[in-house]
């Protein structure tokens, strides 16, 4: 009776041991070649994420509009932000726009996923634009964005979004107007 060859049943028979190290070693240099690449790709998902955000806040004040004649009105408070956001969460969640609408994806991962469903904590990563409660006012100037985002999360500026639902950054406004 002769031995089966043990060799042909090991998984890397055949290969030596500086062909392995070889192919782990390009498999890595692939791999740091698409960190950056995997990035980029998050980086853009997050930011068309925010605008989808502020599409769906530009949606729930135009149904705020419809149904009360009038843009929302909050006063702004200098001393207490939290409760200026709290203000405009509440205008606009029976609308259907609910507290995670209210955050931006980029920011909410730089600040490590803080919980932002809670009410005693409320977060706008986006400023409402304040119009008084006559029913046209809104929709009077194109140029006059609705809703701000708060910081420069996505390189480009602070995204805005106007009152026929584009949305622009900083940059691309800059850009149009040649920097005037």
């Amino acid at each position: 009776m002769t031995q089966p060859d043990r060799r042909a049943a090991h998984p890397f028979a055949g290969f030596t041991l500086l062909e392995l190290l070889t192919v782990m070693c390009v498999i890595a240099i692939l791999a740091v070649m698409l960190l950056p690449a995997l990035g980029a790709l998050r980086s853009r998902a997050e930011a068309a994420a925010c605008m989808a955000n502020m599409r769906n806040l530009y949606v729930g004040a135009s149904a705020y509009l419809q149904q009360y004649g009038h843009w929302p009105q909050i006063a702004a408070s200098p001393t207490d932000s939290t409760a200026h956001d709290e203000q405009w969460i509440e205008a606009l969640l029976p609308l259907g726009v609910d507290r995670n609408t209210w955050v931006c994806p980029t920011t909410q991962r730089l600040m490590g996923n803080p919980p932002v469903d809670n009410p005693q904590a409320p977060r706008a990563d986006y400023v409402a634009f304040p119009f008084d409660s006559k029913p046209g006012t809104p929709y009077r100037w194109a140029n006059m964005p609705w809703f701000v985002e708060k910081g420069n999360s996505h390189g480009n500026g602070s995204l805005l979004i106007f009152m026929n639902g584009s949305t622009k950054s900083l940059k691309d406004i800059e850009q149009e107007t040649g920097g005037t």
